[in-house]
Formats: C-alpha cells, structure tokens, sequence
C-alpha cells in the first residue's frame, strides 16, 4: 500500500522532493514550503501536477479519514521494529503540501521514537508528539556517543514513555540499564536485550522499582532486582540467558502475577533447587507456560508448584544425555492434574503432532474448540530417546480416550535419518501409529525427504491412514513446494488407495473427502499457474471439487 500511496502524487523533479523532504525533516513543526511558481500565463509541468494532486480522490478526504489511511499505510513499519519508519513519514510528507500539513500537525504519527534517526529527526518527532505518549525503539547503536545522545534526549520525557524496546550489543546494555533508574509511572512495557550475553546475574535495579503501569515485561539476557516491584502484577513475562539465584526465586516472580497470561523462562539456570515445598501458585489465567533451566531437577521443581488453567499449555526443553523417561511421565501426569485436564475424553478430541525438535501431545477439552498443549522439546537426539517417549506418548493416548475418539494427526520433519538404524526401530515406529485410536484428520507440515509422512509411505503402512477423511499440507514455500508436486501425488494417490481397503462393498462412498494445500507466505508470491497445474493433477486422484488451495487461512482464487 505504501508503494501504490507514494507513485499516485509523486513530485516529478528528484531535486524537488529531495528539498521538500530536507526541509520537513528540519523544520520546526510551522514552517510552510513554497511551491514552485511560473511567470504569469504560464503553468510550468510541476504546476499542472500540482493542481492534478489537489484533485485527487485521496486528498479529497477528510483529514480524520486520511490519516487513517496513513497510520494503515506505516503499520508495517511498527511491526518491522520502526525501522525505516522516519523515512517513510519523511516521504510521505514530501508528496505535496495537503499531505505534509496534515501529517506535520497529526501528534500520534510522531509518538514513534527510534534511535536510527537523526538528532533533529528525533528532536522533530518528540516536538510533534506534543504530549502524547510515546513508544521507543533502541536498535543498530552505532557508538557510545549515538546511544548516549539518545538516552539522554528521551529521559526528559520519560514520563510519557508507554514503551520501551532496546537491542543492544553488551557495551551498551550497561550504559542504558544504569540510566534507568529513575521512575517511569506510565510505562506499560519494557523489553530489554543483549545481543551478546548467554547467561548473566547482575542485577539492575530498574525504574527504581516503581514502574505501577508496567504489566509486560521482557528481559534477555539482562537481569534484574527480582524483589523489586519492578516484576509484580504482570501478564506477559519472558525472562531468557538469566541465571536465578534459585528456582525460589522463578517461582516468587510467578506467584506475584496472579494475572498472568503468558510466561517464558528460556535458556536459564539455577544456582540451587528450592527446598521450600509451601509454595503453591494458582495461575487461572495463563495460556502457555515454556521453560528450560538447563535440568530435569530445576524444570520439575517449579512445575510442582504451579497450577495453571483448563486452558494453559506447557513447553519444556530437555537436553540430550539426561534421564528424561521417568521425568517425562511424571510430568504428563502432573499435568494432568496440576493444568485440569480430566481423562476420558470425548469425540474427536486427540491431537497429535509430531515434529523433528518436539514430540507434541495435544488435547482437545470439550469446553473449548482450540487443543491444550504439552510440548517436550529437545527430541532431535537418539533414536531409542525419541522412540521411548513416542510410545509412552501412545500408551498415555490410548489410556486416556474413550472407544468412538478419534485422531488429527500431524507430520513433520523426521527426527533421525531413514532408514532406521536397526529393523526393530522401525517397526516400533509403524506399530505405535498403529495402536492409535482411527486417524481422521492428516496434516502433513514438511515436504523433505524422509519426513515423518514418507517413512510410513516407505514402510506400506496404508492401515495408518485408512480412516483419513481430511488430509493437508501445510507451510508450503513459494519456491519449493512445486518441485515436490510428483511427491505429494504419490502420497495422496498412497492414502486414497488405503481408505478405498476399508469400504464396504456396499457403500463405496470415498473416504478421502478433501485435500488442502495451505502457503504461508504473501498471496502475490504464490505461482497461480503452479498451482492450477496442482489442482488438476491432484483432482485426478481424488475427483473433482476435492481439492482446495488457501493462503495464511484465506481460501485462494484460481
């Protein structure tokens, strides 16, 4: 949209724009810019498309309006983390003098505040912002002296700040932390990052603990006071490369946000295990929990005493060489009971995914139409590893579900090479599939070589899949997906052929009702000719009308 706003007023002269852009970016927030003038009688080609702009449909709009179409047009740039942000205000501004005046005099377009600007352009933009509050960006610091410029021209507006994002190199992590510490009453939230620390416990004491807006909180290699009050009352945290004092400490931070919705403690330590077995922290709210402390011992001793939701989901990162089999089911079943998750369940509501760095089981509670989640990650290791928690996965399945239950299964990269190293590997492989309650659903999520998908094909396990209504394939890429075309037709052309072996010789109705093919990457990317191509090939397998194309969710026209 960005593109499409600038090339339909675009100033024909360079120079011009150029000028026009220099002077917005230098001016103080009331200067006019001239527009050129001919002699009299006479209208030079700059005049003509002057009076042609003025006409234009988009500057008939009401101001309100307009800058509703602006603030669309530059939210890409927000997400992108602000950068190129000033520029493109700056180039927006340059297209004629509607647009600048409307854009000079509209504060919030200037409440974004990144350190890749100039001085005056940041100097600019918090004049404009005229009290609005303000969210700032800290990222590709130069030298000592940018950052410490910056800083020091956003700390006199501190109480405005609403945000606060920094990416910093450890340098300057320090020098930013220690300007810190003074209080910010209206921030909501703070995320903080060293592009270079792996582990750190030096702890700073932030907005000198008085931060009563703050409710998300992100800290990545940075730490801080964990008594202070700086790490209360939120509901997003994610704390990562930190090494705890204790795992006392994780569960203090987590029992004073009651309200807390999303938590990650990521690639931490803990210096000691918590002996304290008083602890227990009720979090109603919180929808996914992941955690990885470098040890089966610290991840276990928080997680048994903490209580999350009907609707929370848990990750955890295991690490190769430690004992995880009695671990990983004392935990499915501590989740069970501590995350209010109740066996029997009903129909339909089994998921399981399996993928190359987790083996993920995923419930469906007949009170919500989205799956709880346990993720165990770290699964890219020994085969027999993988393979015993793979079974105890379908033991746990199998326990749990009720006759008339049935299975969405999905498929991803494989987590060893095939074939496998010894005949008995693969067949506790196929078998496990086997024990599984009927899989109706089929979601195949990689198109490499020996992928999940393509070992069962290997092994002519058709009695898998012979109950498969649904059957998809997802996160396909632009490029590469096409190549694999012949591929996905053997595999489909493999499923029709094992439902088609369960029928009835009197209702020869297909099972294989519908095969998707899902992108996840932008529309004007995805060969359209490619796909029909697709469509056509596969509807020769599975019958007219049975295959459908969607992109990021969005059924896509052929």
């Amino acid at each position: 949209m960005s593109t499409q706003i600038g090339k339909q007023v675009d100033p024909p002269e360079q120079d011009s724009r150029t000028s026009i852009m220099n002077q917005v970016a230098k001016s103080d927030g009331h200067c006019n810019i001239p527009e050129p003038r001919s002699p009299v009688g006479i209208q030079s080609d700059v005049e003509l498309r002057l009076k042609h702009n003025a006409a234009l449909p988009v500057n008939s709009l009401p101001a309100e309006l307009f800058l509703q179409v602006v603030h669309y047009d530059l939210h890409p740039f927000i997400e992108d983390g602000n950068s190129g942000y000033y520029s493109h205000v700056i180039g927006l501004s340059g297209v004629c003098s509607y647009w600048y005046k409307v854009i000079r005099d509209s504060p919030p377009i200037w409440t974004q505040i990144h350190s890749s600007g100039s001085p005056d352009t940041v100097g600019a933009a918090l004049q404009r912002s005229s009290g609005h509050s303000l969210d700032i960006v800290i990222n590709r610091v130069r030298d000592q002296e940018h950052i410490q410029l910056f800083i020091n021209t956003i700390l006199s507006h501190r109480s405005r700040w609403r945000s606060l994002v920094a990416y910093t190199a450890s340098p300057w992590t320090s020098l930013l932390t220690t300007a810190l510490d003074e209080p910010a009453l209206n921030i909501e939230k703070l995320s903080l990052t060293d592009q270079e620390t792996k582990s750190t416990n030096d702890e700073f004491d932030l907005f000198g603990g008085i931060t009563p807006k703050l409710n998300d909180l992100t800290l990545n290699g940075v730490s801080a006071r964990w008594d202070s009050e700086v790490v209360l009352g939120l509901k997003f945290i994610d704390l990562s490369y930190i090494k705890f004092p204790s795992t006392n400490t994780i569960l203090d931070i987590l029992s004073h946000s009651p309200q807390l919705q999303r938590a990650i403690v990521w690639r931490c330590t803990t210096a000691s295990i918590s002996t304290n077995s008083s602890y227990s922290i009720q979090l109603s709210q919180l929808s996914s929990l992941e955690i990885d402390l470098g040890s089966l011992e610290a991840i276990g001793n928080v997680l048994g005493s903490v209580k999350g939701s009907d609707r929370s989901s848990l990750s955890m990162r295991l690490h190769s060489g430690e004992n995880f089999r009695g671990f990983f089911r004392s935990q499915v079943a501590g989740w069970t009971s501590n995350w209010n998750v109740t066996p029997p369940f009903q129909l339909g509501g089994l998921h399981l995914e399996i993928d190359t760095s987790d083996l993920r089981m995923e419930i469906l509670s007949p009170r919500h139409p989205e799956p709880l989640i346990l993720a165990i990650d770290g699964f890219l290791i020994e085969e027999d590893e993988f393979l015993e928690a793979f079974r105890f996965v379908v033991d746990t399945l199998v326990s749990w579900v009720e006759e008339r239950s049935t299975i969405h299964l999905k498929l991803g990269y494989s987590p060893f090479e095939y074939p496998f190293s010894e005949d008995h590997t693969q067949s506790t492989f196929v078998d496990g599939f086997l024990r599984l309650p009927p899989i109706t659903s089929l979601e195949i999520s990689s198109l490499l070589q020996d992928n999940l998908a393509d070992i069962l094909v290997h092994e002519g396990a058709s009695s898998v899949f012979q109950n498969v209504c649904a059957l998809s394939f997802s996160h396909l890429e632009p490029y590469r997906w096409f190549d694999r075309l012949g591929w996905i037709v053997d595999t489909v052309r493999f499923i029709k052929t094992a439902t088609e072996s369960s029928l009835d010789e009197v209702d020869r109705k297909p099972k294989l009702q519908k095969v998707e093919l899902r992108f996840s990457s932008p529309a004007d990317l995805i060969r359209l000719e490619s796909v029909e191509v697709a469509v056509k090939e596969l509807e020769g397998v599975v019958g007219p009308g049975t295959v459908f194309v969607f992109n990021e969710d969005q059924a896509l026209r052929l």
